[in-house]
């Protein structure tokens, strides 16, 4: 199978027609040896306000991250998926049955900490709804930080699963379904409705996404290179999708 095309087809074809779904960690912000220690480029807000009025609102983040790290990141309160699905929000307003973090959650982090004292460099993030074991400092570990997450799912039982990453294997709800799934309830959705679905990602937490905007009809971007992704097309890194964004808004009508 052949990787993805180098360069987005010509956004005149597609812009003023389209459904904006965008990635934030590798995707629109470079990656950091931890998710506190990305920078937003100051340029990087107005660039995305700006496409969300062009679009007449249709620009969503759709993120692992839970939607007060988001917010803590773009302050603006775009729409957003967070937690992989979990979390949902549409014009201000979070929809859904709200989850909240359960107490099972906390006693399998505590276990998880003590298992990570035997693998320096692993590094545990707890979120509201899930848990993140990262090993980008310590890639020594990746077996072993799966199989720790693995057997913390088990306990849990079925109401939680695992997602993997790149360098993180995440310990989430059941419900929440995926970046596909949330661009799917977007979709049905004012003023998302009726557009072409265009999702840019970065991982494979992504592929889903690539998956549901395909079916759709739409463009699915890969920020990075190589084979292996759904993707139809691709951009060698956050700075060329940055770059790429501004000349959307130039475009914009």
């Amino acid at each position: 199978m052949s990787g993805p095309r180098p360069v987005p087809p010509d956004s005149r074809t597609w812009l003023h027609q389209a459904a904006l779904f965008l990635d934030i960690d590798g995707t629109l912000l470079d990656l950091a040896p931890t998710p506190e220690g990305v920078r937003v480029p100051p340029a990087l807000p107005a660039a995305l306000h700006a496409l969300t009025l062009g679009l007449g609102g249709a620009l969503a983040l759709v993120s692992g991250r839970p939607l007060g790290d988001i917010d803590r990141l773009f302050p603006d309160r775009f729409d957003a998926a967070g937690t992989h699905g979990a979390e949902w929000r549409l014009g201000g307003s979070e929809q859904g049955t709200p989850l909240h973090p359960a107490a099972e959650l906390a006693l399998v982090a505590a276990w998880l900490r003590d298992g990570l004292n035997r693998l320096p460099g692993v590094r545990l993030e707890y979120k509201p709804l899930a848990l993140a074991l990262h090993y980008r400092a310590a890639p020594r570990w990746e077996a072993e930080t799966q199989a720790l997450a693995a057997q913390a799912v088990q306990t849990l039982g079925p109401a939680y699963r695992l997602q993997a990453g790149k360098a993180v294997v995440e310990i989430l709800p059941a419900g929440a379904a995926g970046k596909g799934s949330a661009i799917r309830r977007f979709m049905e959705h004012s003023p998302y409705a009726g557009r072409t679905p265009v999702f840019v990602g970065d991982d494979l937490t992504d592929e889903d996404g690539f998956a549901a905007v395909n079916a759709l009809g739409g463009l699915s971007i890969r920020v990075g290179t190589g084979a292996g992704s759904q993707a139809c097309y691709e951009l060698p890194g956050p700075p060329e999708l940055r770059d790429w964004l501004v000349q959307l808004v130039a475009a914009l009508p």
